[in-house]
């Protein structure tokens, strides 16, 4: 049995956090970004919300305006050489990608999760 969240908020929160939006206590993905078809707590049929294109797009929007400029910075400023800055940035660029988009994932689909709750 799920238990009603108290906010807006709160599924969108259990879904960056990786649980399941209706009662945040399954997990959200099998894998590294595989949704799993039911919570393993609660049954909610998770898997049959498709957050389709939205994560990377909003991890892009994110992380764009971050890196732009870094990477101006970085081959401006840095003491090291061109080509160890410019992988070093690669690294991180690719790290912070890896990092998001699982997160930006659960939070579209506790967001969808809710409106289908409230249509």
């Amino acid at each position: 049995m799920t238990t009603p969240p108290r906010t807006s908020l709160t599924p969108i929160l259990r879904g960056l956090l990786g649980r399941c939006p209706a009662c945040g206590k399954g997990h959200l993905f099998t894998g590294y970004l595989r949704q799993a078809p039911t919570c393993s707590h609660c049954g909610e049929p998770i898997g049959q919300i498709r957050a389709e294109d939205g994560p990377p797009w909003l991890t892009v929007l994110i992380l764009g305006p971050l890196l732009a400029p870094l990477s101006y910075i970085v081959s401006m400023k840095s003491p090291a050489p061109l080509w160890i800055s410019l992988i070093a940035l690669g690294v991180f660029a690719i790290g912070s990608v890896l990092f998001l988009l699982p997160r930006i994932k659960g939070g579209f689909i506790g967001l969808l999760w809710r409106m289908q709750q409230t249509a």
